[in-house]
């Protein structure tokens, strides 16, 4: 670990060797061909951690070849004995949680207390895949005609491509690469370059767990070269599906290229969730649930609310009331600190663009609440020690329709609270996007309830919730937020295809 780390961290690792900067292909740890690496930093100081290797086009077709060659074995694997094998891998998991969790903090600045509970959420994926696997059922159709007698059956597709994004290192992967090895396939993941250690370290578990060499192959790469992955990943014919997470403009570009040869795809996109209160609704309540919704790990998971629309006979209250929650809930301070729930931004770059939200908010007539106005715009003030990606959260009360965070995901904890008046004006302006991942509403009319479900438009919609992802769901979107759906049920079928097999009497 010495030779790995650049830092010193508050933390002592009871399993060092966790920590590895190498990719996993074929069953061998490997560094680039070339012997490239490249930098993972520290979001609480923007220090460098450590060297990743940094794989390319070539590594990436050996990884794909090293997964198709297992595949050929591993297909026959019977459901009991891939059942096991994530039975097998949960468990070590679980009791490497801590350590998963240290590795999450270092590579993504969440708190310690936040990133345990990121692990317990990427097993809660692989004990559910488990569990699934032996009620992977096929069906019997009665024939229109004839003596035949017709049965399908769900068989594995081979060669998965996984790229996961970097604001929940380990469930994202789990979630992911877990159900398509559970449904017999093999995998090539291409962790996100701001997170590639929890990816690692995931799969050091997998192959203790006795996964067999080729069935997971880790490709790590900077963000120079992952364009060069993603070209090999949707060209090679030898890949049957890719599942990508991320930003709606790259995965329109995935999903195009994959198109080509007709691979199927997964697609969870990006999101602009809106958040309605209504004027009936339980005030505590619902502020209690855009908390949940909005500032979960800084504002940073694509199902966020990011438009928050409240009728305008409660504003004022509601305003009042979300401030009051919000000073008493979130403490700040190292990220190391288990009493610790509010961490930085993941970059710079996240910094900026939330602030230049802000600024064109605040100059098209928009105010932060009357508590937050003796704070500087970028939030920091009180909290300069909190390092340079620190962004308190900031409630900004009228804002409007016209304003630059309608438009485009916030992705951090900046909540523009927007006046409506009626039903029909909240449910045309939560709509009024491309973007079709999660929306939020609080009202306790039962009736507004199902008629408010039903017409908005999104894959998710929580009803006087703020929390709707869980591992028994199907999570996904519509529109411009993707393809496809991940968790529960329906989430091996996604990596199998319907054999229908006809029998002559």
């Amino acid at each position: 670990m010495a030779d790995i780390l650049l830092k010193k961290i508050p933390y002592t690792f009871k399993d060092p060797s966790l920590l590895d900067t190498r990719s996993f292909i074929g069953g061998k740890w490997v560094d680039a061909s070339n012997g490239d690496k490249f930098a993972v930093l520290d979001p609480s100081d923007n220090e460098q951690i450590c060297h990743v290797a940094d794989l390319g086009r070539d590594e990436t077709r050996q990884a794909i070849e090293a997964a198709r060659s297992a595949f050929t074995k591993y297909r026959k694997t019977t459901a009991r004995d891939r059942r096991w094998l994530m039975r097998r891998w949960a468990d070590l998991i679980k009791e490497a949680k801590d350590d998963l969790a240290a590795i999450c903090t270092l590579e993504l600045g969440k708190p310690y207390t936040e990133s345990l509970v990121t692990v317990k959420y990427g097993t809660d994926f692989l004990d559910w895949f488990e569990g699934a696997i032996e009620r992977q059922y096929g069906e019997t159709i009665p024939a229109a005609k004839g003596e035949n007698r017709i049965f399908t059956i769900r068989q594995p597709q081979g060669v998965v491509a996984a790229i996961t994004p970097w604001n929940s290192p380990v469930a994202m992967v789990t979630r992911k690469v877990g159900a398509a090895i559970a449904a017999g396939n093999t995998v090539v993941c291409k962790p996100a370059p701001e997170t590639p250690l929890c990816a690692i370290a995931v799969a050091k578990l997998f192959e203790r767990a006795g996964g067999p060499p080729g069935v997971l192959n880790i490709v790590t790469s900077s963000t120079e070269k992952s364009k060069l992955v993603g070209e090999e990943m949707t060209q090679n014919p030898l890949v049957k599906h890719l599942s990508f997470t991320g930003s709606t403009a790259v995965g329109r570009y995935l999903h195009a290229e994959c198109a080509k040869s007709f691979k199927k795809t997964s697609m969870e996109l990006g999101g602009n969730a809106p958040f309605i209160v209504f004027e009936d609704a339980n005030l505590e309540k619902a502020a209690e649930g855009l908390i949940s919704s909005k500032f979960r790990s800084s504002g940073q998971t694509c199902v966020c609310a990011n438009r928050i629309f409240v009728h305008r006979s409660v504003m004022d209250r509601f305003a009042t009331v979300l401030a009051t929650k919000l000073a008493s809930t979130f403490r700040y301070g190292s990220v190391w600190d288990k009493n610790v729930n509010f961490g930085p931004l993941y970059s710079a770059r996240a910094f900026d663009k939330i602030h230049a939200q802000l600024d064109d908010a605040l100059a098209h007539g928009a105010k932060l609440h009357a508590d937050q106005t003796d704070q500087s715009q970028t939030g920091q003030v009180g909290h300069n020690d909190l390092g340079p990606n620190f962004y308190a959260p900031r409630i900004i009360t009228h804002a409007t329709k016209d304003m630059r965070f309608m438009r485009e995901e916030t992705f951090g904890p900046l909540a523009f609270l927007v006046p409506f008046e009626t039903d029909d004006e909240a449910i045309a302006l939560a709509n009024g996007t491309s973007a079709g991942l999660a929306s939020y509403f609080f009202t306790e009319n039962i009736s507004r309830v199902w008629h408010v479900s039903e017409e908005l438009e999104s894959g998710m919609v929580g009803v006087r919730v703020g929390l709707i992802s869980a591992c028994e769901q199907p999570f996904g979107g519509i529109k411009d937020s993707g393809v496809g759906r991940e968790g529960g049920k329906d989430a091996l079928d996604e990596y199998t295809e319907i054999k229908s097999i006809t029998v002559g009497i």
